[in-house]
Formats: C-alpha cells, structure tokens, sequence
C-alpha cells in the first residue's frame, strides 16, 4: 500500500498580503512584535527558517534523513519571512513571487530526494543465486523502497510544476543553485519522473529474480 503524504504538499503562497493595500487586516499581530525579541531569534517561525535547519552531514542514518523530511515539509506550511529578510535580496514584487517559486521547488527536490535515500537503503542493488535463502525477508525490504520510491513522485511533480511558475518570471535571482536547478527541470535535463521509474522497473526485475530462484530451489530434489 502506498501511502502518500498529501497535506503536506498544499504549500501555499501567502505573501501577497505584503504588497495589499490591506496589509492591516490580514497581517498576524506576530509580524508587528519587533524581530529584535529573543523568542524570534531562537524559535523558527517562517518557511526559511525551518529550511534553515535542514542539514545533510557526512555521515547520517535514517532518523537524521527523517528529522530533515519533517522539518521540510513543517517549512511548506509556513508563511515566508517578510521581503526585506530573504534568503538574498529581492528588489521588486516580481523578483520576490520567483524567489518564493523557487524556494518551493527546491524544497519539494529536496524531501524528494531523501525519500529516495531511504528507499535506496532498503533497495537491494543485485539479486544472487544464495539469496533464495532470505527471499522472504528480501521482498519486505524492497516493498519498503517501493514504497519510498512513490512517496517521492509527488514531490517531484510539484517541484516541477514551482520550475514552471518561476520560470514565468524572465528575471534572475541571486539564488544561483536553485536557478540552475530551475533551468535543467525546465530543459529537461533533470528528469527524475524517469529516474524513479528506472529504480521502480529494477524492483519488479528483482522481484522476478528471487520468484525464479524460489521457484528453481523448490523444484530441486532434496539432498539425501
């Protein structure tokens, strides 16, 4: 059963209210407490910030890679910080609407790509002829990546169609990675609907292996 996180994938852009000629109504009474108050320079509050906490070490396990999951898709949900404090500068309304596009896309590449990490963990990368012997316990395993592997899909998805909105605007940001990321969905140089689809055919394929093998080793007469 696949199981795919949907709410989280609602991101939704609230930042036009800084630019309404009635900010006063829909502002929170939180964005008029001055930033300089403790409790704002240690707790995270918007988008960037809870982006800010994403961190990949050198080495890490499974919980790091979900701590980080959490944290990214807690970030989708959030209202962005004000213009003035962005991640770079944005000089105009149009700069700012393609820095938010961006910051979705790269968020939603980003949990995608740690979801594909977990399932790569469980993904056995080669079936051999011994492995007859944990067939069972093998099938569990790559059902887990299976279903990593989908879990990702839907984040990909929305990571490109964030590409495609940014890409409306014919302004480059100074986020230069994020651009480059952007330009390569957009040409299609990036491409990971194929790539999860690659790893989800090599999963049927090992499938059919150790169905083979089991099949092979049941046939064979017992030793005496």
């Amino acid at each position: 059963m696949v199981l795919l996180c949907v709410a989280s994938l609602r991101a939704e852009d609230y930042q036009y209210q800084y630019f309404s000629s009635e900010k006063k109504k829909y502002a929170p009474f939180s964005d008029y407490i001055p930033l300089s108050r403790l409790h704002y320079q240690t707790v995270p509050h918007h988008l960037e910030d809870f982006y800010l906490l994403y961190g990949m070490k050198q080495y890490y396990n499974e919980n790091s890679l979900r701590k980080n999951i959490d944290r990214l898709k807690i970030a989708l949900e959030c209202t962005f910080r004000h213009p003035s404090e962005a991640l770079v500068q944005v000089d105009t309304e149009q700069e700012y609407y393609k820095y938010r596009n961006l910051m979705f896309m790269h968020i939603n590449l980003l949990i995608m790509r740690n979801h594909m990490t977990i399932a790569s963990r469980y993904d056995k990368q080669k079936i051999y002829f011994y492995n007859a012997d944990f067939a069972d316990d093998i099938k569990k395993s790559l059902d887990i990546a299976r279903d990593y592997y989908s879990q990702a899909i839907p984040y990909w998805e929305k990571a490109r169609e964030y590409a495609h909105k940014a890409s409306t605007v014919r302004i480059t940001t100074r986020l230069s990675s994020m651009e480059t990321e952007r330009y390569s969905i957009i040409k299609g140089k990036l491409d990971f609907g194929k790539i999860i689809g690659t790893h989800m055919d090599k999963l049927n394929d090992k499938r059919n292996k150790l169905d083979a093998l089991l099949a092979a080793s049941a046939s064979e007469p017992a030793a005496q």
